[in-house]
């Protein structure tokens, strides 16, 4: 195709895939963190420095204040590049799609390969902070209706030895592995498994239905290991080899929100490599029309 032509394309699909943003994007859409704009990062910074300063804070503890200060200042910096980057490169789509198009139909105006350049490397530039963001926020963090992590199977712990071994304990002190992140929202163990629920309202003697355990995870927080074997019933000698936690879920909420933000950090990816191609196309007609 010509530069033309491909200056068209690629910016038809980054107009699209703003479009497709706009739709899904959880912030935007009200689906999660309205508010992350109104956190007060500065506060909690000075907060932290007067607690060093009088008091004598554990290794966790620090750790602790300095993982709330990181999720303050990236669930922010998501909100505003969010923002940011699905208005600009619905403009750019729209600006760059209309030069495009007349210079099809018509024409080429000039200094389109000057403007496509200049957006690409903007809109690249802007789209990545907000793909970055985006990763930061979905695999490190967690909303605030939370769920405890499990496996498929609704299982936390296996036996090993005379105990049982928590599979998420991570060091002591360390309450947020145990809970799940935006990234493992989307597991079908947190969302309307009817399999899932019919294993622990089972009236067959089944160890995920009796090897419940209605504390976790706090029989798991100090050192990952809990202390003696449980029996599937106090009528059975069978020893549980696993250990459940019963939660359920009803709704597909929590696969609706992971996917937004796995779909928008996708489809952003996806557009910063169109800016790429907007930027060349501009060039090459840039050098078509000097």
């Amino acid at each position: 195709m010509s530069p033309g032509a491909n200056f068209f394309v690629v910016a038809c699909g980054i107009l699209i895939f703003s479009i497709i943003n706009f739709s899904l994007a959880p912030i935007i859409n009200k689906r999660e963190g309205s508010d992350w704009d109104l956190g007060n990062c500065a506060k909690l910074i000075d907060d932290f420095d007067t607690m060093k300063k009088d008091q004598n804070l554990t290794d966790i503890e620090i750790e602790n204040e300095e993982w709330e200060i990181s999720r303050c200042k990236n669930r922010k910096s998501m909100y505003i590049m969010e923002y940011t980057s699905c208005f600009l490169n619905t403009a750019i789509g729209f600006s760059c799609f209309l030069l495009g198009w007349y210079g099809l139909q018509k024409e080429l105006i000039q200094k389109t390969g000057m403007i496509g350049m200049a957006c690409g490397v903007v809109g690249f530039v802007v789209t990545f902070i907000y793909v970055v963001y985006n990763g930061i926020v979905y695999t490190n963090y967690f909303p605030s209706s939370y769920m405890y992590k499990t496996d498929g199977e609704g299982a936390f712990a296996e036996l090993r030895g005379e105990g049982y071994k928590c599979f998420y304990f991570s060091k002591k002190g360390n309450t947020r592995s145990f809970i799940t992140k935006y990234s493992d929202l989307i597991k079908s163990q947190y969302n309307y498994n009817p399999e899932l629920t019919d294993s622990f309202s089972s009236d067959e003697e089944k160890s995920s239905s009796y090897c419940r355990e209605s504390n976790y995870p706090s029989i798991c927080y100090d050192n990952g290991y809990i202390n003696g074997k449980r029996t599937i019933s106090s009528y059975s000698s069978r020893t549980c080899s696993m250990l459940y936690f019963g939660q359920t879920k009803y709704d597909f909420n929590n696969y609706s929100l992971s996917s937004r933000f796995l779909t928008l950090l996708i489809l952003s990816l996806i557009i910063s490599l169109l800016h790429c191609g907007l930027a060349y196309s501009g060039f090459k007609l840039f050098k078509e029309t000097s």
